[in-house]
């Protein structure tokens, strides 16, 4: 089987283990009286080997004998959308030498860099159109955990294993709390517990969309809040071709 690896994480992963950093002005800073004055090094054949070593280690551990890279491209469709979304990762900056690893990465492994979407959606799409085919290999649990099948999570070395209704339940999951690496918010004041007790009744997708809507019009939160959140969480919007922004199931409304 191949090994599906959304490589994203694993560039940041590697740049930022290998990366050193200077403060020339150390004694200044720690008196309080300058700005730290910072200089990054690193060694990009060192990124290079290490790079590889994570590699093979994910073909080891997934047991595969190949690997598909897929990298996020320009553009993200998730920025129309008018609900925050990554804001608080606008300033992050990315490891000395990424561009490149990124560019070795790319020329050195069988790759793809999707366009208008992230990595995510890409790999999501992929193994939910040919499960047979792929393992897929991430970090992020929205990859992970709303996909069927048995993947493995690299960067806590470990299998996940996801059915049918999980992989449906845990984007509503996702709506509720809100996933703040993504920077997005859920339903006011709820959080992993109280979401899993919310959708612990919950045996179809149309109640599941009911006990999201009745969960944010209770914080006096909107129908359309709960849309727009459910459009950034979930990661089945790719179709192969287009992007086909999620539409919710009918809700019962009381006569």
């Amino acid at each position: 089987m191949i090994a599906l690896v959304d490589a994203d994480s694993l560039l940041y992963k590697v740049g930022f283990a290998i990366e050193d950093k200077v403060v020339w002005n150390e004694q200044e800073v720690a008196l309080g009286t300058e700005e730290p004055e910072v200089e990054y090094y690193t060694d990009l054949e060192v990124c290079k080997e290490t790079f590889d070593r994570f590699v093979g280690n994910i073909l080891f551990a997934a047991d595969c004998d190949k690997a598909f890279l897929v990298f996020s491209g320009g553009g993200n469709f998730r920025d129309a959308i008018p609900t925050s979304y990554k804001e608080n990762r606008t300033n992050n900056r990315k490891p000395l030498g990424y561009a490149e690893l990124r560019e070795y990465a790319e020329t050195t492994y069988k790759s793809f860099t999707p366009q208008g979407m992230e990595a995510d959606d890409y790999v999501v799409h992929l193994k939910t159109k040919e499960p047979e085919e792929y393992i897929l290999c991430a970090i992020d649990k929205d990859v992970l955990y709303q996909t069927v099948g048995t993947h493995y999570n690299y960067g806590r070395d470990e299998e996940v294993t996801v059915n049918d209704f999980e992989a449906v339940w845990y984007a509503y999951y996702q709506v509720l709390t809100g996933d703040t690496s993504d920077g997005y918010k859920g339903a006011k004041n709820v959080g992993p517990v109280k979401a899993k007790k919310i959708l612990a009744e919950c045996e179809n997708e149309q109640e599941l969309w009911q006990a999201v809507v009745e969960t944010y019009e209770s914080r006096g939160q909107t129908e359309e809040e709960a849309l727009h959140t459910m459009q950034l969480a979930n990661m089945h919007q790719f179709d192969g071709e287009n992007i086909v922004l999620w539409t919710p199931p009918p809700l019962e409304r009381p006569l």
